[in-house]
């Protein structure tokens, strides 16, 4: 048994993974106890042509052609988590200094940034997924008075003084 083999045999007991314990068992058997293909794929639960593709991975790749690749996280992205972090990071000081971030500002520098268009939505997304919170804006003015407002309704042109009514117009014509 050659030095590849006894390093299979060794990793295939200190896995815990089903999957590829079943891999490196029908590469073992395969290499190792010269099985043919279809009495592995029986002894595994799998077929002869998965048997052929595990046996090929390992020639070529060695142990970790049969190691399962974590799935999951971020498939796919414009920019990587840092990328958007220093975009934003050049946001906040507009920011601190009291402007308004809009989305519409950030899908500006995000399509400058890639040199393509992205979406509303990819703005959106970005500043959630980096934390940053919609604030909305004041109600009123900190330094208003109830008194100051009551006095500005007096004194101002009110719109809804009575205008002329339409027909009263027509029959002066």
């Amino acid at each position: 048994m050659s030095m590849l083999f006894a390093d299979l045999k060794e990793r295939m007991n200190e896995t815990k993974d089903k999957t590829e314990y079943m891999k490196m068992r029908a590469v073992y058997l395969r290499k190792v106890e010269k099985m043919k293909a279809e009495d592995v794929a029986t002894a595994v639960g799998t077929t002869a042509g998965m048997v052929y593709q595990w046996t090929y991975r390992h020639k070529k790749y060695g142990i970790d052609g049969l190691i399962n690749k974590p799935s999951g996280g971020r498939t796919w992205s414009y920019m990587t988590l840092e990328q958007e972090k220093e975009l934003l990071d050049s946001l906040r000081t507009d920011a601190m200094n009291g402007l308004v971030v809009i989305t519409k500002i950030v899908r500006e520098k995000a399509e400058q940034f890639l040199k393509k268009p992205v979406s509303a939505d990819y703005a959106e997304d970005l500043l959630n997924r980096h934390d940053w919170r919609k604030i909305a804006p004041r109600t009123r003015h900190p330094k208003s008075t109830p008194a100051i407002q009551e006095e500005f309704k007096k004194k101002s042109q009110s719109s809804s003084k009575k205008l002329p009514v339409l027909s009263t117009i027509k029959q002066n014509l």
